[in-house]
């Protein structure tokens, strides 16, 4: 007999009934099989009450210990929550004595910094009197070098004092130190620039960076440079009289151009800054400073001559002039 249709769920009783019977139709004693069908049903049902009564002892039996569990598990959140509160509080506590701590911290950090700074000051104070006292005999010694090496140790100290109540008069003496150094060392700067010795030139270079004022060595450099070549054109006029004007520019020009590449080379090794742009102002200062001037030059030269021989000077001297711009400028570009 199956039994496995009851627990379908769309089960019919007919249906299964008469599929049940179905089968026995050419049985003789039917109803011998209905005594035995319905003896099998009944012990069917009662092994289903059987284990139902099981199921249900087992679940009344174990109802207390849930029941236990459920109280446990109870307590245990409601600990397990008091403790969660008590972390909280603590963990706001370590954060509330963090900030604090971390708030000293950095005030002790501040207080630290400032004592180091104030005592730097002391020490940059002091050592800035030290060096006041030395550097009067070492300006009478004439060492230009020592001279330079303290006057820059006394620039480095002035920069730690720059909140010193007395900075600003620190700051005119240090300028007036410079001045003085200036003017000692100007004498033989200008010598080592005329006659290009190159040690002595990168020692001035070198201390006149170190206490700011390159810019006045290179207005120096210039000047000299200026001299040199204006006292050249006097030179080549006073030497060959008896040439013409396009004769002294030809000359003129060629030295300009030979200078031009002996000086590339020289303030290369000398100067840290570009020599092009510093030799063109100068280049451009000598042309407009010569004496006498070329446009006087020249207008000394038209007056002795008929217009015709004026313009074919003229046109000569335009060529001898696009010439040298056009060397001057393949120069710089070599430069």
């Amino acid at each position: 007999m199956d039994v496995s249709a009851f627990s379908e769920k769309d089960f019919d009783v007919k249906e299964w009934i008469n599929k049940t019977f179905k089968s026995t139709e050419e049985l003789e004693d039917k109803d011998a099989f209905v005594s035995s069908l319905v003896m099998k049903l009944q012990l069917y049902v009662q092994q289903v009450n059987g284990s139902l009564e099981e199921t249900s002892q087992s679940v009344l039996s174990s109802l207390p210990r849930i029941l236990r569990d459920t109280q446990l598990l109870q307590q245990e959140a409601l600990a397990l929550k008091d403790k969660m509160a008590t972390v909280k509080q603590e963990i706001a506590k370590v954060e509330k004595d963090t900030a604090l701590s971390m708030t000293a911290l950095e005030k002790m950090a501040r207080v630290k910094t400032e004592l180091q700074v104030a005592k730097q000051s002391l020490h940059e104070a002091d050592n800035w009197s030290v060096l006041a006292n030395d550097l009067e005999e070492v300006f009478e010694s004439g060492d230009i070098e020592k001279i330079g090496g303290k006057v820059f140790s006394m620039q480095k100290s002035l920069s730690m004092l720059a909140n010193a109540v007395d900075y600003e008069d620190k700051k005119l003496q240090l300028e007036g130190l410079k001045n003085r150094l200036e003017a000692m060392a100007s004498p033989k700067l200008v010598q080592a620039f005329t006659i290009r010795n190159l040690d002595e030139s990168k020692i001035y270079v070198n201390i006149f960076s170190k206490m700011d004022r390159l810019p006045q060595l290179l207005k120096y450099y210039q000047n000299c440079l200026k001299v040199s070549l204006c006292e050249e054109w006097r030179k080549i006029r006073e030497v060959s009289m008896e040439d013409n004007v396009t004769s002294w520019l030809n000359t003129f020009y060629d030295k300009l151009l030979l200078e031009w590449q002996d000086q590339v080379k020289w303030c290369n090794q000398v100067f840290s800054t570009s020599s092009t742009v510093t030799l063109i102002d100068i280049y451009a200062d000598v042309l407009c400073s010569l004496d006498p001037s070329i446009h006087d030059t020249i207008t000394g030269a038209l007056k002795y001559l008929s217009p015709p021989l004026q313009l074919d000077l003229l046109i000569e001297l335009k060529k001898i002039t696009q010439n040298f711009a056009r060397n001057l400028n393949a120069s710089l570009e070599i430069s």
